[in-house]
């Protein structure tokens, strides 16, 4: 690895996948939060009569928006690899070093 300076074309592509790795947490709680709702609580609590069935009718949109923010945390890892290929290619020349 030869030790050069970062360029200003450096950082602004780390910027980017920084900026897009923050996109990630909230879509991973969003994902976590409505999936775990849907599939666990919801259920749970119509089969103790806690809340009435009618409860049972959230269940598919918030199965889709767990779906939905899966699919977006994998958009988001997939252009932060494809932002970052470049300057880590540059960075790490080789493979196993």
């Amino acid at each position: 690895m030869d030790p050069n300076t970062t360029t200003g074309a450096d950082w602004a592509l780390t910027s980017t996948s920084l900026k897009l790795l923050w996109l990630t947490l909230p879509l991973a709680l969003t994902a976590g939060l409505s999936l775990l709702t849907a599939h666990a609580v919801i259920p749970s609590a119509v089969a103790t009569r806690t809340i009435p069935e009618r409860w049972e009718l959230l269940r598919k949109p918030l199965y889709a928006l767990g779906l939905l923010s899966v699919v977006g945390i994998g958009i988001t890892l997939a252009f932060t690899a494809l932002e970052a290929e470049p300057f880590l290619t540059r960075v790490y020349s080789r493979y196993w070093q």
